[in-house]
């Protein structure tokens, strides 16, 4: 994997690249409030007519790789654009796509950087909880209340096997998709009214 990683770094640098001017587009657009209401969201998403599907896809697996976005508010309106079922199936998408992007970069880059920033024995304390409480952790993915974006990112760093990774987050984001796609209308209206 590493290997991989090595030969196809200038796509990973690009990549990262078009990730953070895409940021910057959403960071500069939503001065705008782009992201403040699902009214507004949908207004956004809609305005790319046929493509709309692919940039909530684009947005929510943006959200889970670059964490400042707000996540909550594009997973709850793709059930109010997109109606339940294709509203789920681009949550679903979107989560997935960003999930494993996480989970293959910090592990293939993560672990130095975590080295520079934590002691060893800070880290070896960390992969052990992470192992022994691997299981009820992954039980966060069934669920659309807990950021995902910071467990991804641990599941990465530690030894978990990225099959057993990619089965749990498959079945539980399809929970997760679910819920925010059929509830989400009346989550999101719970959500800017305590706001």
């Amino acid at each position: 994997m590493k290997r991989f990683i090595h030969k196809h770094r200038h796509i990973f640098w690009l990549g990262l690249l078009l990730i953070l001017l895409t940021l910057s587009y959403f960071v500069n657009w939503d001065v705008n409030g782009v992201f403040a209401t699902k009214e507004s969201l949908k207004v956004f998403i809609e305005s790319f007519g046929v493509l709309a599907p692919f940039i909530l896809i684009f947005i929510i697996a943006l959200e889970v790789i670059v964490a400042p976005i707000p996540g909550f508010i594009p997973a709850l309106t793709a059930g109010f654009i997109f109606g339940p079922f294709w509203g789920a199936f681009y949550v679903y998408l979107g989560n997935i796509i960003g999930s494993l992007t996480v989970f293959f970069l910090v592990r293939g880059y993560g672990q130095s950087l975590a080295e520079r920033l934590f002691n060893k024995k800070r880290m070896i304390r960390y992969e052990k909880a992470i192992s022994r409480h691997e299981n009820w952790l992954l039980i966060f993915y069934f669920f659309p209340i807990f950021p995902l974006d910071v467990i991804t990112a641990a599941f990465g760093l530690s030894k978990i096997k990225p099959k057993k990774f990619i089965i749990a987050i498959l079945v539980g984001y399809l929970v997760y998709s679910v819920a925010l796609a059929f509830f989400g209308d009346m989550i999101a209206e719970f959500y800017f009214k305590i706001i």
